[in-house]
């Protein structure tokens, strides 16, 4: 049985073999690779990448969500989402998405990302999600932002990503935030994001 999200536009769906052509799509767009924090620098890195999200997707007590992100009326690809419990902490979450530009600046990031926080906090029960991205990603910094995540600091130059340092900006929420907005303290902001 496949498992899947609908929202207002968009089905979030497991992988399935035919997605090589999708993650191929990503992985061979510079533009979106930039900041990408996942190695698909090769046929064997996209194929595993593939091969662990199928194989996740039957585990007996799933941990990661890696889901195609398609157009409801069409079945067009629009990118990648994933939701993925911490091993070490299974109240704890990190959830992101990557879309190739046809649907960049429209909004799809945020609809996702409130799915996969709806799931994450109703269906999983978890206490804490986070998202990060390269702090040079202003774009990702802000749609985090506007789904209610509030920055929590950046962790500087913590790996080599191909061709600079990369720092990563983190970004969390807590399921009481969630599910009260209105008692959720204003979102403190990393003023790069802003």
């Amino acid at each position: 049985m496949v498992f899947c999200i609908r929202t207002e536009r968009l089905i979030l769906e497991d992988f399935n073999n035919g997605d090589i052509q999708n993650i191929r799509r990503i992985a061979h767009d510079p533009r979106v690779m930039r900041f990408l924090l996942i190695w698909l620098e090769d046929e064997e890195q996209i194929a595993g990448y593939l091969k662990r999200g199928i194989a996740e997707s039957g585990a007996p007590n799933r941990m990661s969500y890696m889901l195609a992100a398609k157009e409801a009326e069409t079945g067009a690809f629009a990118g990648i989402s994933f939701i993925e419990i911490d091993p070490e902490l299974s109240t704890t979450a990190e959830v992101g998405c990557v879309l190739v530009p046809a649907y960049w600046a429209d909004g799809y990031a945020s609809e996702i990302l409130r799915a996969l926080l709806r799931f994450g906090f109703d269906t999983l029960h978890l206490h804490r999600v986070y998202g990060k991205c390269d702090e040079l990603n202003l774009a990702a910094a802000r749609v985090l932002v506007k789904c209610g995540l509030r920055y929590e600091g950046t962790l500087r130059e913590h790996v080599w990503l191909r061709d600079h340092w990369r720092s990563s900006s983190y970004f969390g929420i807590l399921a009481d935030e969630f599910n009260s907005p209105g008692k959720c303290p204003e979102p403190v902001r990393d003023p790069r994001a802003i």
